[in-house]
């Protein structure tokens, strides 16, 4: 069985919960919804794995920017989208740097590109994940190899590699990362 991706939507207005979730449903996913930030962490306490929240910026008992940067500390792996109907640069730019929202979106949303900002948002999850696995990899295959050339000093690097089963180190897998994140997101871009 697929485990579903999680989003949690966090509005103070009821029918926009409603639409959002309408909008975004699908078999492949659990959506949770809040009407503020208290009733956000209760969500996130008790969930496994929140992939992605999107949250309103302005509700009566904490700006969305203040939850999602205390989102980020705690939960640092979570997607974070800050949803706004009142835009103005200096909001967008404390949300950035405040909270490294990963994106930020304009009331009223325009349905299709919110399935596809949530689609793609899954896939950068999904993508950090793997990166932070294959950095652990190469971590402790590099550690693997030191303690080989420790043990055997007149072995060669590359004996130990054909020994070892697959040394990466953590610059390629980075390299790696880089080229396919700016490959990405050219598309999406392009995509415009």
């Amino acid at each position: 069985m697929t485990k579903k991706h999680v989003i949690l939507l966090v509005d103070d207005e009821p029918y926009i919960l409603s639409s959002l979730k309408r909008i975004l449903r699908g078999e492949d996913r659990e959506i949770y919804t809040a009407e503020c930030a208290a009733a956000a962490w209760d969500i996130l306490k008790s969930v496994e794995e929140v992939e992605v929240i999107v949250s309103d910026n302005r509700m009566p008992d904490t700006l969305g920017l203040d939850f999602l940067t205390k989102v980020k500390r705690l939960y640092p792996d979570t997607i974070r989208i800050l949803m706004t109907g009142y835009p103005d640069l200096n909001s967008a730019m404390e949300a950035i740097n405040k909270a490294s929202i990963w994106r930020y979106i304009l009331k009223p949303v325009e349905v299709d590109d919110l399935k596809v900002l949530i689609m793609q948002a899954f896939d950068y999850f999904r993508i950090m994940k793997e990166n932070r696995l294959l950095l652990q990899v190469a971590r402790q295959q590099a550690e693997w190899i030191k303690v080989l050339k420790e043990k055997y000093p007149n072995m060669s690097t590359q004996e130990i590699n054909k020994q070892s089963s697959y040394a990466m180190d953590e610059q390629y897998i980075s390299e790696l990362m880089n080229q396919f994140q700016k490959k990405y997101f050219a598309e999406e871009d392009q995509g415009e």
